[in-house]
């Protein structure tokens, strides 16, 4: 049962990823910095872009969490102290991966997106700030990752044997597939219309 979602960034302006900066000698001025590479057994040809699709899924993570929280504050109506719950459950969850992401891109010697601009450059999902997502958006939102963590997860496998990041990426894609699971499960007890129902009829 799945869902195409339209909400998918296919034009976002990109902008680099943060190379580290530092505190020159007067404590207040920023400077660049090098950042002392691991030796690991992953050249640089490897890291560097296993640290980009690490950073797009750090994006991607916290726009997220970032609707879920939206989802969660902004509950109300039937069913509002379950979906209380259960966005907060999913939104801590969240923020539990985006820590690891950010780990793991720091291992391999990158630099870890921390801004919104940031997030918003290199995430795969649209913000979509005008309206509180509802819990079809969320499901919607958390199947495009799947797909998406199910691609990286194949070229971290084919082209950069990179077995810790494999290894991340698929515990974050089990993470979203039961979170999806616990969406669909809670959609299941309610009467569906409109676009649900619309959803429904095509994945029968």
């Amino acid at each position: 049962m799945g869902l195409k979602n339209n909400n998918v960034r296919t034009n976002a302006p990109q902008i680099p990823i943060p190379t580290g900066v530092g505190l020159d000698n007067d404590g207040h001025k920023l400077s660049p910095h090098v950042l002392i590479q691991p030796n690991i057994g992953l050249e640089s040809d490897v890291r560097n872009p296993v640290v980009e699709i690490l950073n797009n899924n750090l994006a991607n993570e916290a726009v997220l969490s970032q609707k879920t929280r939206s989802a969660h504050w902004n509950a109300c109506g039937k069913g509002f102290f379950e979906l209380h719950i259960l966005f907060e459950t999913q939104y801590k969850q969240l923020d539990e991966i985006t820590d690891k992401i950010a780990e793991r891109t720091r291992m391999l010697g990158g630099r870890a997106l921390a801004s919104f601009e940031g997030f918003l450059a290199h995430s795969r999902l649209d913000e979509e700030s005008a309206f509180v997502p509802d819990i079809l958006h969320l499901l919607a939102d958390h199947e495009t990752l799947i797909r998406f963590l199910r691609e990286d997860i194949r070229k971290c496998t084919d082209e950069f044997e990179d077995e810790g990041t494999i290894e991340l990426l698929v515990s974050v894609m089990s993470l979203h597939e039961k979170m999806a699971w616990m969406l669909r499960a809670y959609i299941e007890q309610e009467p569906v219309h409109g676009e649900s129902q619309k959803r429904i009829l095509r994945d029968e």
